[in-house]
């Protein structure tokens, strides 16, 4: 019987994920970014990063990060550049725009996951046991 919970778990976290990352998407529109973008975003706003770190860093393809990448890159959110160590790496970097977007961004993330978590409040002790089972499944695919 563990095993049916264990999938049926599993499957709602992977529901709940898309539910959320459509309906970012969704409230994304009005900045012209998605939800990759955001999360591109937030990974160059804490530094410089490569496509390929992104790309791993997400579990997305090379040519879905370069699509996105040229999208960013289109609004002015990011600049590519040339690694000074070895020009064949490209280095993504975060404008001021791309900053200012990205805040706006955080704004609209909050603002949902406040609406979803507010009618849980009362559920304060179990919400905290279920980020920790999070956090832990989330440092079990991270190694």
């Amino acid at each position: 019987m563990q095993k049916n919970e264990d999938i049926q778990i599993f499957s709602s976290i992977a529901k709940i994920y898309r539910a959320m990352q459509r309906e970012l998407n969704r409230r994304f529109q009005k900045l012209n970014i998605s939800y990759l973008d955001f999360l591109i975003l937030k990974a160059t706003s804490e530094g410089p990063t490569t496509m390929v770190g992104l790309s791993r860093r997400f579990y997305v393809t090379q040519p879905a990060i370069t699509s996105a990448i040229d999208r960013l890159e289109k609004y002015h959110l990011v600049e590519r550049k040339r690694s000074a160590e070895d020009r064949r790496v490209i280095v993504i970097t975060i404008t001021e725009e791309g900053k200012r977007t990205f805040e706006e961004a955080v704004k609209i993330y909050t603002e949902l996951a406040s609406e979803i978590l507010k009618d849980l409040g009362e559920m304060d002790d179990v919400l905290m046991k279920l980020n920790k089972i999070l956090e832990k499944i989330n440092e079990i695919e991270n190694k």
